[in-house]
């Protein structure tokens, strides 16, 4: 009996790890953000739903189009932008598109067309070396990135789900054995350890792998993509979550790469809610996901447009990974405020939750989304620093200043401890460079990042914040930045004011830099006023910059400067000095504020600063040493000061309007007469503000209390 019994328990557990292995095949296709369901659904809702008909139309013209052109999959050659990198991309998304359409329509042409591509790519895949192009050390086979070779994956795993089914065993066995197989070895084996990486490369490599471990039900690759290659957790899709986002679902890379590695985050997390529901991956870390797609809406001005920190270029919420976001974290939480932002975005997902989203829209369910004033912590356990947005005004004519006092942000970080951007008037009016790169425009270093983009973009003088004696933060050193962060000492979100503190000890040995920004709007202004104060101490000499890189015409100023109008010198020699024409130079005016007044599309701005007789200000330009022309030749103007320590108070006023059409000028001036900072105890500053229609305006900052007088 003992030997029978064995003999059972041996098959019991055979059967267990067989119907383990196989958990995905009870399920029916397409079963990753489209399912069966949901084309029951909207084949139900077709020509109820305006904005996913129109989505869908816009998909169908494509690939009908496409349908009428021979397939091409070329041997790899081109870097980012050239025609065999393109054509790959659009492969892909022209596969998912089809895809959806073969569900939605049933016509086996959008199946043949999917099936005759991948049978291309199975021939083809197996007899690819590594990319030609060597730019990247993450290479791929079909792209010059790896990166690229994942995304190409998570896309491509969704046009096979959707046409499982019409394939014969034979076509899928030589599709999944020539094609995907040898791909998910490539990702997660002979690149194991950006597969098991926390970055946004990991993020895109587990995506590919576990959403094709989906489809093809092969639940080892599935496994190694939620868990890691060991499958204990310490890597994959989860760890990546848990280490990736903070409490508040900020992305430590920043908000360029937050929208970025949404997609997989978000998509890849949808594959799992429908394939393994018992993880019930959306309420994990307390929603962080929901709460990461909430964060991005705020990364951004209210034209949709992110904040331009780290390694960034122009996006806004109308990418397709926000619309992603959107879509998907609506039908889960029914949060009406995402459909107001969907409605703006134009476009649904073509799956599931855009149905959803778009049937909504036509029940008028959509609320106004709200930008608010908002602390938003970074690092793991919120104790990194943070990011801090003060805002006042409506949507229409928004003042916001975006304050970063975050950890490094991996790679993409860049050296600008305590710095800060200003929106208003639907402009970036104090902007921050980001990123040097002409993505995907092959004839400026193959769409890759430029080299300008470490010697200059990510130096602290590009930046609207102190550098210390002509040296970036932490030297420039990657390694060393990781280790550190500023502090958050305080947030204040009040009616009449709004502000902000935070202490870096750091960057610079022996240096501690304190800044606090705070936004007001008193009687007599008819915008929001930005206060900042940013104080050095140390106790040995340095030399102290402070730099706004306003983009603007220079109206006027009161510094009794020197334009240096035939010749032009480089501001420095290292650390992104290099990069700046010095166009003219001055002291301090005998009165004790200097100001420039700049003048944004149709609005004037005036920077008012307290300043000391031995203030030495310059006036900048970027694009010098820069003989291929890779940079923006935009202005700055630059406060410097030679001491142990250092206080430089400013005041950022927005006024009056210029009108060419209708030839009128209003307020062209600034309404400040003078300006003073005086400490009035630990930490506290007061700062005063005397008027041209004779007000007083007392505000006081630090230590918590913050507050503002009019007399």
């Amino acid at each position: 009996m003992k030997t029978i019994s064995a003999h059972i328990a041996s098959i019991i557990i055979l059967l267990t790890l067989v119907l383990s292995n196989n958990v995905f095949a009870q399920h029916k296709h397409p079963r990753l953000i489209l399912s069966n369901d949901g084309v029951n659904m909207i084949k139900k809702e077709m020509g109820n739903a305006p904005l996913f008909d129109q989505t869908l139309q816009k998909a169908k013209a494509e690939i009908d189009l496409a349908l009428t052109q021979p397939i091409e999959v070329p041997v790899p050659k081109d870097a980012g932008g050239g025609y065999t990198h393109e054509r790959h991309k659009k492969n892909y998304n022209e596969m998912h598109k089809a895809g959806i359409l073969y569900q939605l329509y049933g016509d086996e042409k959008y199946a043949s067309f999917i099936k005759n591509m991948l049978n291309a790519y199975a021939k083809m895949y197996p007899t690819l070396p590594l990319h030609p192009v060597q730019k990247s050390k993450y290479r791929g086979k079909l792209f010059w990135q790896g990166l690229n070779e994942c995304v190409w994956l998570v896309h491509t795993a969704q046009a096979y789900d959707c046409i499982y089914d019409y394939l014969t065993k034979a076509e899928r066995d030589n599709i999944e054995k020539n094609l995907f197989a040898p791909m998910v070895k490539f990702i997660s084996e002979d690149n194991y350890e950006t597969f098991n990486k926390i970055h946004n490369h990991g993020t895109w490599a587990v995506a590919g792998v576990g959403m094709i471990g989906f489809v093809t039900g092969n639940k080892d690759w599935s496994d190694k993509a939620i868990y890691g290659s060991e499958k204990d957790g310490k890597t994959g899709f989860l760890k990546q979550i848990d280490l990736l986002f903070s409490p508040d679902g900020y992305f430590t890379e920043g908000p360029y790469y937050q929208r970025y590695s949404l997609q997989p985050f978000i998509v890849f997390a949808q594959a799992i809610e429908k394939n393994h529901p018992e993880l019930k991956i959306f309420e994990y870390r307390q929603n962080i996901l929901e709460k990461a797609v909430n964060t991005s809406l705020q990364l951004a001005y209210t034209d949709g447009q992110f904040f331009h920190l780290n390694d960034a270029l122009d996006k806004t919420w109308h990418s397709i990974e926000i619309v992603y976001g959107v879509d998907i974290i609506y039908n889960i939480t029914k949060d009406p405020t995402l459909l107001s932002i969907a409605k703006e975005q134009g476009q649904v997902v073509l799956g599931d939750a855009g149905i959803a989203t778009a049937k909504a829209l036509v029940e008028n369910k959509a609320q106004p989304f709200s930008h608010k004033t908002i602390l938003i912590r970074d690092g793991a356990k919120g104790d990194e620093g943070g990011i801090s947005i003060l805002r006042m005004g409506d949507t229409s004519d928004q003042t916001a200043l975006v304050f970063k006092a975050t950890a490094q942000g991996m790679g993409h970080g860049h050296f600008d401890k305590l710095s800060v951007s200003y929106y208003d008037n639907g402009r970036e009016i104090l902007q921050d460079y980001g990123a040097a790169r002409f993505l995907n425009i092959e004839q400026k270093n193959g769409g890759h990042y430029l080299p300008e983009n470490d010697l200059w973009a990510k130096q602290t003088i590009a930046h609207n914040t102190l550098t210390v004696d002509e040296t970036s933060n932490y030297k420039g050193e990657l390694k060393t930045a990781e280790k550190y962060s500023p502090a958050i000492t305080s947030f204040f979100d009040g009616k009449e004011i709004k502000a902000a503190s935070a202490v870096e000890t750091n960057a610079y040995p022996g240096v501690t830099m304190q800044r606090t920004v705070a936004m007001v709007q008193p009687e007599g202004f008819s915008k929001p006023l930005v206060i900042d104060v940013y104080e050095a101490i140390s106790e040995a000499p340095h030399q102290y910059d402070l730099s706004y890189y306003y983009l603007g015409q220079l109206i006027s100023t009161n510094l009794d400067y020197n334009a240096h109008t035939s010749q032009r010198t480089p501001l420095g020699t290292k650390n992104g000095y290099q990069y700046l024409w010095k166009e003219a130079e001055a002291t301090t005016s005998s009165d004790g504020n200097t100001f420039i007044t700049f003048l944004n599309s149709n609005r004037f701005y005036t920077i008012t600063n307290v300043s000391e007789k031995d203030n030495k200000f310059f006036l900048n330009r970027i694009g010098a040493n820069d003989p291929n022309f890779n940079l923006r030749n935009e202005p700055s103007f630059l406060i410097r000061k030679n001491s142990n320590s250092a206080v430089f108070a400013s005041i950022i006023e927005p006024h009056g309007e210029f009108n060419p059409r209708e030839e009128y000028t209003i307020q062209p001036a600034s309404n400040i007469a003078s300006a003073s900072c005086t400490k009035i105890g630990e930490n506290t500053r007061q700062i005063e503000i005397k008027t041209k229609d004779n007000k007083t305006i007392k505000v006081l900052l630090g230590n918590n209390k913050y507050s503002v007088v009019v007399e």
